[in-house]
């Protein structure tokens, strides 16, 4: 992809989302941001039983959709602490305020950050959430280089959870034409299974799976279907 179908496509991206989420509600039904991902909070369970004051951090969190779910889970089991970052200023809003209404805005923290350049600290974060997110990086060497630094912030015994949407493919309603579909890194699934099996070749594999999803969007000047093949991923760092 080059520069200038990257920035078209980063452009429709923050556009389709900053629409939804000013209109949209998360943990309400109608969108796909009606609950969180049952792996996320399947997961955590997992962090959970290793510490029950974990340091999540959830990457393109938007308003929360899963972030405010692990929070409240986090606050109910002890303490922990959970930081959602977001390209978007709206999002990063919109997590803030939802925090406030959920009840957990002492243990979240929001900030506005690109995935694809963020600084992550050494050994900080006991369960990273990625979902929908990686995605939106400029290359298959940018993705590699954003899995290693975050491993590079993993705690021993900590685990990623990974959703990545491959081989997307939007189709006008009205017509049934099927367009360019104006995301960032459009891998097919095995060049995505294949990456994420090499980068994770060191710790321990716990989900590998692969789902089909397809989402009615109001993201152009007319209606369209987005469709795509999901990756399912998550991995444990050794303990040593």
């Amino acid at each position: 992809m080059s520069s200038a179908e990257f920035e078209k496509a980063r452009e429709s991206e923050e556009h389709y989302h900053a629409k939804l989420y000013e209109e949209e509600e998360i943990l309400k039904p109608g969108t796909w941001m009606s609950k969180p991902l049952p792996i996320v909070m399947e997961l955590l369970e997992s962090v959970l039983d290793q510490n029950p004051n974990p340091v999540v951090l959830d990457l393109g969190s938007g308003p929360g959709r899963n972030a405010i779910p692990i929070a409240m889970k986090l606050q109910k089991a002890g303490q922990g602490r959970l930081v959602g970052t977001d390209l978007l200023d709206e999002a990063v809003c919109k997590l803030k305020e939802n925090a406030d209404k959920y009840g957990v805005a002492e243990i979240v923290e929001a900030m506005q950050a690109d995935v694809e350049h963020g600084d992550y600290e050494h050994n900080t974060y006991d369960y990273i959430v990625a979902c929908g997110c990686l995605e939106h990086v400029s290359s298959k060497e940018a993705l590699r280089d954003v899995i290693s630094r975050l491993q590079y912030a993993t705690t021993p015994g900590g685990i990623h959870c990974i959703t990545m949407n491959t081989e997307v493919s939007e189709t006008k309603l009205t017509t049934g034409e099927e367009q360019s579909a104006q995301i960032e890194l459009n891998l097919s699934e095995q060049e995505a299974i294949s990456l994420l099996e090499e980068s994770y070749s060191d710790w321990r594999i716990i989900r590998e799976d692969e789902d089909e999803v397809a989402i009615k969007e109001e993201k152009y000047e007319e209606p369209t279907e987005f469709s795509a093949n999901t990756v399912v991923f998550a991995a444990r760092k050794p303990q040593n």
